[in-house]
């Protein structure tokens, strides 16, 4: 299937409008927390910049992640235990931001490191994918959950299991999180930038549209 062909049912003027303010807000956090550019900052993040819930601020890390930046990708947390659990264990959570912003390590590497560490940030890693796409927003599809972004794919008629076999040297099935994510995401920001309808378009943008047009599973990673 032409994805191209599903542009004509998406709002492109309402959706890129919820995306420009976002990157205007995106710009605050960055000033905020600009860990890639300066990674020794994060060995001074306090534990009210973590997070802090119960004074009237909007500034602490973990709101930027969870509503601050939603138009930039969307995640569903069950409860706010999550971020208590990262503020009480700070010492791995700066180290795993060190990995998460680090040039060097691969897409795959920062996803499959040890987030589990901390109760609520394991399994497909959503947390984890959303806190890398805010450093790599050029480099990162939005999209957090690895069954939409398979059925994306597979939507598209895109061959993501060759992919892994010459990428990998192993099937699908057996990738890590990590090397699925890094291997779907590649995917799809390869065909956004090859396409002439989609390479200008804003990456959160991108993401939106596949939620909107393509079929996925009930719970999708972005909104």
């Amino acid at each position: 299937m032409r994805i191209e062909d599903k542009i004509k049912k998406f709002d492109i003027p309402k959706e890129k409008e919820k995306i420009d303010k976002a990157r205007l807000k995106y710009k605050d956090f960055i000033n905020l927390y600009p860990f890639r550019d300066y990674p020794e900052k994060i060995d001074i993040l306090t534990s009210e910049q973590i997070y802090n819930p119960n004074k009237n601020d909007s500034q602490y890390f973990f709101y930027w992640i969870e509503h601050g930046l939603i138009p930039l990708g969307h995640l569903t947390i069950g409860s706010a235990k999550v971020w208590e659990n990262a503020k009480n264990n700070s010492g791995t959570l700066k180290e795993l931001l060190k990995i998460a912003v680090d040039d060097s390590a691969s897409f795959a590497k920062k996803v499959d490191s040890y987030w589990g560490d901390i109760k609520g940030f394991g399994g497909d890693k959503h947390i984890a994918k959303k806190i890398i796409s805010c450093y790599y927003p050029k480099e990162i599809i939005p999209i957090f959950k690895t069954k939409d972004l398979k059925n994306f794919a597979e939507a598209a008629d895109m061959d993501y299991r060759g992919v892994a076999i010459n990428k990998y040297g192993k099937e699908y099935d057996s990738l890590s999180p990590g090397e699925k994510f890094e291997l779907l995401n590649g995917l799809f920001l390869s065909y956004k930038n090859q396409s002439n309808e989609f390479k200008n378009w804003d990456n959160a943008l991108f993401a939106c549209f596949l939620c909107s047009v393509l079929p996925a599973s009930e719970s999708r990673g972005i909104k």
